[in-house]
């Protein structure tokens, strides 16, 4: 079989599967789709080779593992020397906010800090919702989940951002 071949059919048994793996496991979808191209350039590189790949599922994941990796390293560089709320404080502008009139750059820092402590996959909805403009249904489809259960959980932090910053208001 061809090399173009083998990898369209690699491609095509994977590609959904490794994207809802890559996106689960980052922050962002943008991430996830740089993580994706790059596992299949290597995929593309490996196949000039002429050793056989017996288990192509298996060699596609094992590259994404080792790009999460280097992902992960990346982004904890990054947290280092930033700070992590300037990267969602400017949502985008047609979303609406969470609550304009609560909502200040002086929360910001109490929004992440709310955020950090919410389950991974409610943070992961809230930011592919919020920064990446993803609808519920996109983000449904690339979790894996229900919609119902998106909507869910982003209503259920939403109304905990809301007390948060309802009582900050109040203690000021």
């Amino acid at each position: 079989m061809e090399q173009k071949e083998r990898f369209n059919r690699i491609y095509a048994e994977t590609r959904d599967e490794l994207l809802r793996f890559l996106t689960v496991r980052t922050s962002a979808d943008p991430e996830a789709e740089d993580l994706f191209q790059e596992v299949y350039r290597k995929l593309y590189i490996r196949l000039n080779n002429v050793l056989p790949i017996l288990d192509p599922k298996r060699y596609v994941f094992t590259i994404a593992k080792k790009e999460l990796s280097r992902y992960y390293r990346r982004t904890a560089q990054k947290r280092q020397t930033e700070q992590p709320i300037e990267a969602y404080a400017n949502a985008a502008a047609d979303e609406p906010p969470i609550d304009e009139q609560l909502f200040t750059e002086e929360c910001m820092h109490e929004v992440w800090q709310l955020l950090q402590t919410e389950p991974a996959l409610s943070r992961r909805i809230f930011l592919l919702y919020y920064s990446c403009g993803r609808t519920q249904k996109e983000i449904a489809e690339a979790l894996g989940i229900g919609e119902g259960a998106v909507c869910s959980r982003l209503f259920r932090t939403r109304q905990r951002i809301r007390a948060l910053l309802t009582s900050t208001q109040l203690d000021e």
